[in-house]
């Protein structure tokens, strides 16, 4: 469990509650709570481990799932193997205790429309099995069926099991689905469109918090289980639109604004960071970032989503914001600047900017950060044209997400890692590049804030080209065993087979060759990052071509996926 650490901080005021706070009358969550007391008290003396109480997806939300309910006379432990009875899906192995009396294990990783089987081992020798028959996975998109379950096809199978990284997928697609694949890509869980898809994290007791624009506009929280349990129902003031990292045991961080309106002339949205306490649902700090940066840069990439008022300046969209502990950071990434930022948690001072030097006002400049290589000789002269043109196309992330730390406990030193989505890689059109000579790809950074430089270590995707661009979402996370896993959120294609952004005109350049139609084919791959081979590749799409008439205003946004990990089923 994450210590508890806030409390060593004085951080700023928060803004003042509305409406914000845990809803503790919310139907779902006291629903939940009396199926599992009811589940919980069906549990006989005669349910033992080989008469247990099978109960199938006892929520109703998650539909490979269910519990066995055992009466055990003893505290032991058990082992749980789960598996369809074709054997095409890994073996889920997990060991469980059970106390004395009723218990309610949870059985996690079934294969949809498919009988599975459960066995029970002690010691290595089975005790007991049983059958669970599942249900199809939901329909895929077609002319009747909008935001459907995506279709999953694996394009490198796995060739050597030992260079892999222990867990399963987790995957997360705007307002369409959260499930978690094998390694042999099939789907082990998901849950139904009950939870929020699209801003998912698990937290450090094993449940997750989601957010959506589907449910509420990302005014709404919700914390749930492997199970599809309703633990918690929270009522935001302002929209949790982008990203949720838990700093300590109960405290959150997550990019926030004012929904409702800036109280100042400012017209400005996606421009603040929130600090929560999830045992209240309050907030308990927030930094505003238009008093800090400059909102009248001028935006690279801009735009405005479809849904959005387009009167609000959207000029920062913070995407991405985590705590340094070691220097007392707030680290977040505005994508609209294409720059990743750092202040001080307590002061609010700006420490860094991480941009492209172009176009910033004097008295910003002093925070912009000098690429240098091994040895400290910097990397370019931004007196130069031409280096500052390289600089833009071959070092600087563009439209940046996932600004994820790299731990490390050296002061003055900062490291992350961002997926550069790689928008224009130019402020100049006549230097950008079109998306189908573009790529997107994971970056390690290094800041020393001593010197105000920057190195960059490590890079991974050019070498997939236009197959891997993705022009907005899309994340990375670094394994246990130091692979990476990574998912090109938005690669979208015409019906010529030719890249495409979601935003011409704001996202990248207007293509004057791209079709009339698009499907999103999203690449997930598995890394070994010495070599950058590829251990595992899997691709996700819609399967349905959209065009403005048939997909609306946003039919650009075919499939995405903004969140990718890979962790246990059983937390």
């Amino acid at each position: 469990m994450k210590r508890s650490v806030i409390q060593n901080y004085t951080l700023p005021a928060p803004r003042p509650a509305v409406n914000q706070g845990i809803d503790r009358n919310n139907a779902m969550v006291i629903s939940h709570a009396a199926i599992y007391q009811d589940s919980l008290a069906q549990i006989t003396k005669n349910n033992t481990l080989d008469n247990a109480l099978i109960i199938f997806n006892p929520y109703g939300t998650a539909p490979l799932s269910a519990y066995a309910g055992i009466w055990s006379s003893e505290n032991r432990e058990i082992t749980l193997h789960i598996q369809d009875v074709a054997k095409t899906a890994v073996l889920t192995e997990q060991v469980v205790t059970l106390s004395v009396g009723a218990n309610l294990v949870p059985i996690l990783g079934l294969v949809a429309d498919s009988e599975n089987e459960i066995v029970f081992l002690s010691d290595g020798v089975e005790i007991a099995s049983y059958a669970i028959t599942t249900q199809p996975l939901p329909a895929t998109d077609s002319a009747d069926v909008t935001l459907g379950f995506p279709i999953i096809s694996v394009t490198q199978p796995v060739t050597d099991a030992a260079k892999m990284a222990p867990g399963y997928y987790f995957i997360t697609h705007f307002d369409r689905y959260n499930y978690a694949l094998d390694q042999n890509g099939i789907v082990r869980w998901y849950v139904t469109k009950d939870f929020p898809s699209y801003n998912l994290v698990r937290i450090d007791n094993g449940h997750f918090l989601a957010t959506s624009e589907a449910n509420n506009t990302y005014l709404s929280m919700y914390e749930f289980d492997m199970m599809g349990r309703l633990y918690a129902f929270y009522v935001l003031d302002n929209q949790f639109h982008h990203s949720i990292w838990q700093w300590d045991s109960s405290t959150i961080v997550a990019p926030s604004e004012y929904t409702a309106g800036r109280p100042d002339a400012l017209h400005t949205n996606e421009d603040g960071v929130s600090v929560v306490d999830l045992t209240t649902g309050l907030e308990i700090t927030y930094y505003d970032l238009a008093k800090i940066l400059d909102p009248q840069r001028e935006s690279r990439p801009s735009g405005t989503a479809p849904g959005e008022d387009p009167t609000v300046k959207d000029w920062l969209h913070i995407n991405q914001s985590y705590v340094n502990e070691t220097n007392n950071l707030l680290i977040a990434s505005g994508r609209h600047q294409s720059a990743v930022f750092g202040i001080d948690l307590e002061t609010e001072a700006l420490r860094f900017i991480m941009s492209t030097h172009e176009e910033w006002n004097e008295a910003l400049q002093p925070y912009l950060l000098t690429p240098v290589d091994n040895d400290g000789v910097p990397l370019y002269d931004f007196n130069n044209p031409e280096d500052v043109d390289a600089a833009n196309r071959d070092f600087w992330t563009w439209g940046q997400h996932n600004v994820i730390e790299i731990p490390n406990e050296k002061p003055d030193i900062v490291e992350f890692m961002v997926f550069d989505n790689g928008n224009f890689r130019s402020r100049d059109d006549s230097k950008s590049l079109l998306p189908p000579d573009n790529y997107s790809q994971i970056v390690h950074f290094i800041i020393d804030l001593k010197n105000m430089t920057i190195t960059r270590p490590f890079a991974y995707g050019k070498e997939l080209g236009s197959r891997g661009y993705s022009s907005c979402v899309s994340a990375k996370e670094i394994l246990s065993n130091g692979n990476i896993v990574v998912h090109f959120g938005d690669c979208t294609f015409d019906e010529n087979g030719r890249a495409v952004s979601c935003q011409p005109g704001d996202s990248d350049l207007v293509d004057p060759q791209e079709g009339s139609e698009v499907m999103g084919n999203l690449l997930l791959q598995e890394i070994e990052p010495s070599t950058k081979s590829v251990l595992f590749e899997a691709t996700m799409t819609s399967g349905y071509y959209k065009n403005e008439a048939t997909g609306g205003e946003g039919y650009r946004y075919d499939i995405t996926s903004f969140r990718v990990y890979k962790m246990a089923l059983y937390a």
